[in-house]
Order: structure tokens, then C-alpha cells, then sequence
């Protein structure tokens, strides 16, 4: 893996975990926002922002893992070709 791959999945790794937090809590405040003021807020309106919000979330979140898995098999790989350098 080159040294670019690893410091943009280490970019990924870190920025995602904010991004899916605010995502998420963009779900919660959509979802109330049509419970605490309907006559602003429509339940149609509210579905919508609070649907595509969910969808940022999943996104994120799988990039998440994404980041993760890459930076433990690489590190994984490069431990067993160590190992069987010696």
C-alpha cells in the first residue's frame, strides 16, 4: 500500500466518525422537528430531510468500516510478510 492510500484512509477513518455523529443527530432533530412543530414542519417535509439524512449516516458509517478494514488487512499483511522475511 502506498503512502498516499494510507494517509487518505487515515483521512477517511477520522473524518467519518464526526460526520456519521452529525448525520445521526440530524436524523433525531428532523424527526422531532415534526413531532414539536407540526403546523412548520409537515410530517412529509420532516420524512424527507430526515430520510436523506439517514441515508449520510449509512454513507458514512460504511466508509467507516471501509477505512478500518483496509488499514487492518494492510497491516496484517504487512506483519505476515515480516514474520516471514525472518
Amino acid at each position: 500500500m502506498t503512502k498516499r492510500r494510507k494517509i487518505l484512509l487515515w483521512f477517511g477513518l477520522v473524518l467519518s466518525v464526526p460526520a456519521t455523529g452529525y448525520a445521526a443527530i440530524s436524523v433525531i432533530f428532523y424527526s422531532w422537528l415534526s413531532a414539536a412543530e407540526p403546523e412548520r414542519w409537515p410530517a412529509d417535509k420532516a420524512a424527507v430531510w430526515a430520510g436523506s439524512a439517514l441515508a449520510v449516516t449509512i454513507i458514512f458509517f460504511g466508509l467507516f468500516i471501509y477505512c478500518l478494514v483496509s488499514l487492518i488487512s494492510n497491516a496484517n499483511k504487512e506483519y505476515r510478510e515480516k514474520q516471514n522475511t525472518t
